[in-house]
């Protein structure tokens, strides 16, 4: 009797389990104990785009999980500044970091993050935040556009003026009207393919610079 062969789905997620496996970023993050391969992604943004965070400062990370992100920013801005990691899944604790599980553009997410601010102002917001993957390309490009449109909305709210937005966004459909709504805000804004990132993903990252606060 013949075999019968995988279904394109489980044909498809043992290739990405090879390739996960193999992924020279992925072995990395093993052997430094980072919680995901993402933290190399922020690192060389940071370091190659001379955005220094220093010692003090306030970020935010928008859909934090697993904490990667947070866990680098925290080390940068030292026992003096704060770090908040916001996402609707729960989050190992990170120490020097304020978790908070919640929706972050729900009435109950803005309420707990104003409460963790404590009235300060915000030097940096962060995002590596994706859609649920439908398979249906313009619908996922629509709404990680959706997912842009509300972190920009946040950081108009919460960023003070001279400060720095960074997120993940696909290009297609509605990204260059998003791209000169953040024009609007920001005075520069970089277009950034980190090594880190896989060359197969259809990911970047937009970052902001330069906040002009005219959300104030």
């Amino acid at each position: 009797m013949a075999k019968i062969s995988k279904s394109r789905a489980k044909r498809k997620t043992s290739a990405w389990f090879q390739r996960h496996a193999n992924d020279p970023h992925v072995k990395r993050a093993q052997r430094e104990g980072k919680r995901s391969r993402a933290a190399f992604k922020l690192t060389e943004i940071l370091d190659e785009h001379g955005l220094n965070i220093s010692p003090g400062s306030v970020v935010v990370d928008l859909g934090c999980a697993p904490g990667s992100w947070s866990v680098e920013l925290a080390r940068r801005v030292g026992p003096e500044g704060l770090v908040i990691g916001i996402d609707l899944l729960e989050v190992q604790p990170i120490p020097g970091v304020t978790l908070i599980r919640a929706d972050f553009d729900s009435p109950e997410g803005q309420q707990a993050l104003a409460t963790a601010l404590q009235g300060r102002d915000v030097d940096f917001v962060v995002s590596d935040m994706a859609p649920e993957m439908s398979g249906n390309k313009l619908v996922d490009q629509m709404r990680m556009i959706g997912l842009n449109e509300m972190t920009l909305h946040f950081a108009r709210h919460y960023l003070r003026p001279g400060g720095a937005l960074l997120m993940k966004t696909f290009m297609g459909e509605g990204y260059d009207a998003f791209r000169r709504e953040l024009g609007k805000s920001f005075s520069r804004i970089k277009n950034i393919k980190p090594a880190a990132s896989r060359k197969t993903s259809a990911e970047f990252f937009l970052l902001g610079l330069e906040f002009r606060g005219n959300a104030r």
